[in-house]
């Protein structure tokens, strides 16, 4: 069963390998396959409770390698079968290495090495009254050319919660134009909004620190923006995308999506910070999402002057991460 999902991850839901699969095994078919973008859900699971899997089909991926899929309508898209997931082996898989789920947490290290991620490096209120760890989780590479993995989650009842196989698991940490709203490089540059501003200059300071993960489409565009020759906005054009996510950055991953997320659920948020410097009124500071204050933010140039700004806001949060992870940081 592990070897035949893996052959499966990626391909989409109308498929006649899905399909066939869907049937032997007996899951059901969902009854609307596509995803509109009108809904609030890109995914959804298919279950098999007897057997103790679900499948979980996405359509959008964050992924090259799987880009969105256009239906016959526009709006409406054709997920892929973004993972498998064991919550028990009722199916008798055959799993890695021969791991089981009655392997201890020591065996799972002696095999697999230390996780890969626990609770704690998303955010501490994961963490156990006792200060323990809520879970600990493996990803491990199986198909770089197919960008598949596999992995288990070990909870604090000391078992295996599931195993797993198929896409990595991507949150963007910028999304400046949405492709799933039909959204292009066009639309975002005649947009006028303060957050995307503060975005792009957030972009702009991790280009100045050498901090993006440059190739042969970006690394000269990258220099050009430095010198001033280019706008901040060439590279997302360069990029050919409208997210970047944490591997786009070379260095501080963390801190860039922490401070971008308020993932630690410390009071550091860096849309809020900006807001807060630029407004003046304490009113318009406690509801900066509000009209009053929008059209007040979405006047924000940016210039050298207001880059410098945001720039000293971003080296400051940095010296905090660095030394207490936003423990003791407080709202701008």
């Amino acid at each position: 069963m592990f070897t035949t999902l893996t052959s499966l991850a990626g391909l989409r839901i109308d498929d006649e390998r899905i399909k066939e699969f869907l049937e032997k095994n007996g899951f059901k078919y969902p009854k609307k396959p596509f995803i509109s973008n009108r809904s609030t859900d890109t995914s959804y699971w298919v279950q098999n409770k007897k057997l103790g899997i679900d499948l979980l089909f996405n359509a959008r991926n964050y992924n090259e390698k799987y880009p969105l899929v256009q239906g016959e309508k526009k709006g409406v898209w054709v997920p892929v079968l973004n993972r498998a997931r064991w919550y028990n082996n009722k199916s008798k898989t055959e799993f890695p290495l021969n791991i089981d789920f009655g392997h201890d947490f020591e065996t799972l290290k002696a095999k697999l090495g230390e996780p890969t991620q626990k609770s704690s490096d998303v955010s501490h209120t994961w963490l156990n009254d006792d200060g323990s760890e809520s879970w600990y989780r493996w990803r491990l590479p199986l198909d770089n050319e197919r960008s598949l993995e596999w992995g288990l989650e070990f909870g604090d009842d000391l078992t295996i919660n599931d195993f797993m196989v198929g896409l990595p698991y991507h949150n963007p940490v910028f999304e400046f134009y949405y492709e799933w709203n039909n959204e292009n490089f066009e639309s975002f540059i005649k947009r006028k909004d303060w957050r995307e501003t503060a975005h792009l200059m957030f972009l702009q300071w991790t280009i100045d620190n050498n901090m993006v993960t440059i190739n042969e489409n970006t690394a000269a565009v990258a220099k050009d923006i430095k010198e001033g020759k280019l706008p901040i906005t060439e590279y997302i054009k360069a990029l050919n995308r409208g997210y970047m996510l944490e591997e786009d950055f070379s260095a501080e991953q963390r801190f860039i999506y922490s401070y971008i997320h308020n993932v630690g659920s410390y009071d550091t948020l860096f849309t809020r910070d900006v807001a807060h410097t630029f407004l003046k009124e304490g009113q318009l500071k406690e509801n900066y999402f509000g009209k009053e204050a929008t059209e007040q933010l979405n006047a924000i140039d940016y210039n050298t002057e207001n880059y410098a700004i945001v720039k000293s806001i971003i080296d400051n949060r940095l010296a905090e991460y660095k030394e207490h992870k936003f423990k003791q940081s407080k709202q701008l």
